[in-house]
């Protein structure tokens, strides 16, 4: 499953998530035990130590890597060699079964996904943190089945929802429903 980083504050200038990013995070925590099963493996774009630049993409992950108990890979060599790592991750990953999510860098994407067997995925807009990937493969050597899915519509199914009131605490979705609307 390939997930670009959730919403930023355009204004803010910062690395961080906006408060709706951060919003979107949390229900992404949620929403992809209770809609796809736990994952077997987190992956995130590389956070610079110096800067925290591309932040967002691990921030992204926490929640889910708390809601899973899965540690987070930051993928160091992800900023130059995305394609590489989708590769590798490709081939350590035939013929098992769990789903592996990684939180990325919108403009490292199409690189990862040609890595993971995906040639033809298009670019993401800077404005669109609402697509969720999954990329299913029926072997080593074929290509991958590829579903794009809105999460703005995922969180109207039953999945979520049902999740969602199995939590111990209350999480308010409604900024995260609206259409088309942009990071704040």
């Amino acid at each position: 499953m390939l997930l670009r980083h959730a919403d930023k504050d355009i204004l803010r200038g910062d690395y961080n998530l906006s408060p709706k990013g951060f919003l979107r995070a949390i229900a992404l925590a949620r929403l992809i035990p209770g809609c796809f099963g736990n994952p077997v493996s987190l992956s995130s774009f590389y956070v610079d130590p110096d800067t925290s630049k591309n932040a967002r993409s691990y921030q992204s992950a926490v929640p889910l890597g708390v809601a899973s108990g899965v540690n987070i890979r930051i993928v160091t060599q992800s900023p130059e060699q995305s394609f590489d790592f989708g590769t590798q991750l490709r081939q350590s990953i035939a013929g098992t079964r769990g789903l592996h999510v990684l939180f990325w860098e919108h403009q490292r994407m199409p690189d990862l996904a040609r890595g993971l067997g995906w040639n033809a995925m298009p670019p993401i807009a800077e404005d669109d943190f609402d697509q969720l990937i999954l990329l299913r493969y029926d072997n080593i050597s074929s290509r991958p089945r590829v579903q794009r899915l809105s999460q703005r519509e995922l969180f109207s199914q039953a999945c979520f929802t049902k999740a969602l009131r199995a939590s111990p605490v209350e999480l308010d979705i409604t900024p995260l429903l609206g259409a088309g609307e942009n990071s704040r």
